[in-house]
């Protein structure tokens, strides 16, 4: 059985349907300890702004839905060529793991952390030692290796689950144009 690596993408099988948290989820994986991966949701964005969650932040970037554990904490992810933050966990892609908070603030009022390369979340995704597993064999989830030369940012968010089901083509083809609701259609 195939199972995720730091930098993968799991992708939520079509037939996850009335899950509020995973349905047309795209899981981004940040962290695997233990055969315990930790990831965030990265297409889910709330319908309010960093901005008012956190009123020190003056500009008006999207905050994203990481998953339904410790949704009361701030994760970010962002895209450097170097670590921009003491204390960034560097993981694919040039990508990097939260960081010191008020230095973060202030590299996204210059401009320098801006939504191209910088996404804010509440809450992550985390699975017990065998439940990502056992979700995988009961087909909820697909893996999707990451495309070493894009990343998340390069596409809007809305687009990334439709994307790939287009990816990964067949029947999941027909899945990308289906309204969110099937009964709709």
């Amino acid at each position: 059985m195939d199972f995720p690596r730091t930098g993968d993408f799991l992708i939520a099988d079509p037939s996850i349907l009335g899950d509020t948290s995973f349905h047309r989820a795209v899981v981004f994986i940040s962290a695997i300890h233990d055969k315990s991966p930790m990831g965030f949701i990265i297409n889910k964005p709330f319908d309010f702004s960093l901005a008012e969650v956190m009123p020190e932040i003056e500009k008006e970037l999207p905050l994203f839905y990481g998953g339904p554990v410790d949704m009361d904490q701030l994760f970010f992810i962002y895209q450097s060529e170097e670590p921009l933050l003491q204390g960034s966990k560097a993981m694919e892609q040039q990508l990097y793991l939260g960081g010191d908070i008020d230095t973060a603030i202030e590299l996204v009022h210059t401009g320098i952390l801006h939504e191209n390369n910088c996404r804010f979340f509440l809450g992550y995704s985390g699975w017990a030692k065998g439940q990502l597993e056992e979700e995988i064999d009961l087909g909820s989830w697909i893996i999707q290796s990451a495309v070493r030369t894009t990343t998340f940012f390069d596409f809007p968010s809305e687009e990334l689950w439709r994307r790939a089901m287009i990816n990964k083509g067949g029947d999941y083809r027909i899945w990308a144009d289906t309204p969110d609701n099937p009964n709709y259609n």
